[in-house]
């Protein structure tokens, strides 16, 4: 009796463009393993050509040029919205999916509907406009006596400074703006001692940079006692104050749920733009009694983690 042969699914290919490389980024590891999950594993059902520039914004086009010249069948944009910009510059045949982590694909022209997405695009977006807003709060509540908020954006946030400005006016924060350009970042004239800083609080706005140097800045920040909030979970864990952002192994479930549709021939306009909505507050404890930060239980009945 001939023995049964079991037809395989075809390998597909997909591409990803990061700004930061997979050792680094926030969310290429989970958004691999999310797809993984669904039956698209690395060598099995699928290939991920993996690309990132870390250093600028000038190598993503071209990298996009060399995915799309690849033939593949889905292309991934993490994060920010150059990786997204060069992806659809070169019109791949492709359906592209993004994660807006720092922009609004609507507010920046990625799409032009979060309905019915036009120009081959659809994905996922965390609204940091709004948590932009809810992180200055949380601050408020945590530092009632502050008066003054220094706050670290760049080329990654550019979007969200609007939104800190009206933020810390809204909370009574006198706002210190420091917008930094190219890399690396000169943390230390800014952060170089109390004489140079004139501030009571500090927030970064959600930027793979200021995540990916979270270290450094947590150990400026801790030689100048400065209570500080960040955008993702990493941050509270490296030794930051508090952090506000999404749980980042939930927005890539959701991401590679659209994936798989994608792949299964679903046009990417007929698949609605998603918003996250559920997002984490964390707290370090250790940080908190080393700046002798009371948690108020305002602040605290809302933590989904604390880290000790």
């Amino acid at each position: 009796m001939a023995a049964r042969v079991r037809a395989q699914a075809p390998r597909v290919k997909i591409g990803v463009l990061d700004p930061s490389s997979f050792e680094t980024s926030v969310y290429a590891n989970s958004v691999v393993q999310a797809f993984t999950e669904r039956g698209y594993a690395e060598g099995a059902r699928a290939t991920f050509l993996y690309r990132f520039a870390e250093g600028g914004f000038d190598q993503h086009r071209e990298q996009a040029r060399g995915l799309a010249a690849q033939n593949c069948d889905l292309l991934v944009a993490l994060r920010s919205e150059p990786t997204a910009r060069a992806l659809q510059s070169v019109r791949p045949a492709a359906p592209i999916l993004f994660l807006a982590i720092d922009y609004h694909p609507l507010a920046s022209g990625v799409v032009t509907n979060l309905r019915s997405p036009d120009r081959n695009s659809t994905g996922v977006f965390v609204p940091q406009n709004v948590l932009v807003a809810r992180r200055v709060e949380i601050l408020r509540q945590l530092l009632p006596q502050a008066k003054r908020l220094m706050v670290f954006a760049d080329p990654y946030s550019a979007d969200q400074v609007e939104a800190a400005r009206k933020a810390a006016a809204a909370s009574h924060f006198e706002l210190s703006l420091v917008q930094f350009g190219s890399q690396p970042y000169a943390y230390s004239t800014y952060l170089q001692d109390t004489r140079s800083v004139d501030a009571d609080a500090f927030m970064n706005l959600a930027s793979p940079v200021f995540i990916r140097d979270r270290r450094q800045i947590r150990d400026a920040l801790m030689r100048l006692r400065l209570p500080g909030i960040g955008s993702n979970a990493l941050q509270a864990e490296a030794g930051y104050l508090v952090s506000l952002g999404s749980n980042t192994p939930k927005v890539a479930q959701r991401v590679a749920d659209i994936g798989v549709r994608l792949l299964a021939g679903t046009r990417a306009s007929a698949l609605p733009v998603e918003q996250v909505d559920d997002f984490e507050l964390s707290i370090n404890n250790a940080t908190a009694r080393e700046l002798g930060v009371k948690i108020p239980d305002s602040v605290r009945s809302r933590t989904v983690r604390i880290i000790e």
